[in-house]
């Protein structure tokens, strides 16, 4: 039966093959890597932030060394930290795949070296052509469950959101602002202070407090243009 046509689409995918990082890197560690951030760039590139979990950060450093894709450890703790993969090469990353065919990720991880993507398609699109673009791009990823799901709101809001950000931010700004935030520092307490994230994205402090305050900048007043007064909304004097 096929699905309601007011309804999205949610595709279901396993990935196994050692020939995507996030697999690799969780078989090696023998630990999980949950993506995220997927952040598009001007060039047509992306950034990949991933959350890695249950593993040291020596053992994190090594994994990422051996990697093909350029790979950089900004976040560590005992048992965690945050990993970022610039994405040149787009066979090598599911991600980016559906994204281009209009899809919205919902989820990506793996633990152990065995992964799953889940994604979502709207109504508009036809949920066959973005399997077979996936199966064209990446034969060795299985599609394991096709569903239909109700609509839900935020995820729209967070596509919208996201288009907000890659229109008006800089590839750097945005950067900066996703690392400072997925790494603790918008904290209270802060966990990780403003020169230790300058220092993991291999700039000076003054240049990462310039990025910041320009993309918080462009952020609010994207924000308030884009929502404007709040409708019916009176102030009244005492």
């Amino acid at each position: 039966m096929a699905p309601p046509a007011d309804r999205p689409t949610e595709l279901e995918f396993r990935v196994t093959s050692s020939d995507y990082p996030f697999v690799s890197g969780s078989e090696r560690g023998s630990c999980r890597w949950i993506l995220r951030e997927l952040l598009p760039r001007s060039d047509g590139e992306y950034l990949e932030f991933f959350e890695v979990r249950d593993a040291a950060p020596a053992t994190v450093e090594r994994i990422t060394d051996a990697e093909p894709v350029e790979e950089r450890l900004v976040d560590r703790h005992t048992d965690n930290g945050v990993v970022v993969c610039h994405v040149e090469d787009h066979t090598t990353c599911v991600a980016t795949t559906l994204a281009d065919e209009g899809a919205f990720l919902r989820d990506l991880w793996a633990e152990d070296g065995d992964g799953r993507v889940v994604a979502e398609v709207l109504p508009s699109r036809d949920a066959g052509t973005v399997v077979d673009a996936l199966d064209d791009a990446h034969p060795s990823v299985d599609l394991v469950a096709k569903r239909d799901r109700p609509r839900e709101g935020p995820l729209f809001l967070r596509h919208r959101v996201q288009d907000v950000l890659a229109r008006e931010l800089t590839d750097r700004q945005l950067e900066v602002l996703v690392t400072a935030y997925r790494v603790g520092y918008f904290q209270r307490p802060r966990e990780t202070t403003g020169a230790e994230v300058a220092d993991a994205l291999s700039i000076s402090p003054s240049t990462f407090s310039q990025h910041l305050r320009a993309a918080q900048r462009k952020l609010l007043a994207a924000l308030f243009e884009e929502c404007g007064p709040a409708a019916g909304h009176r102030i009244d004097a005492e």
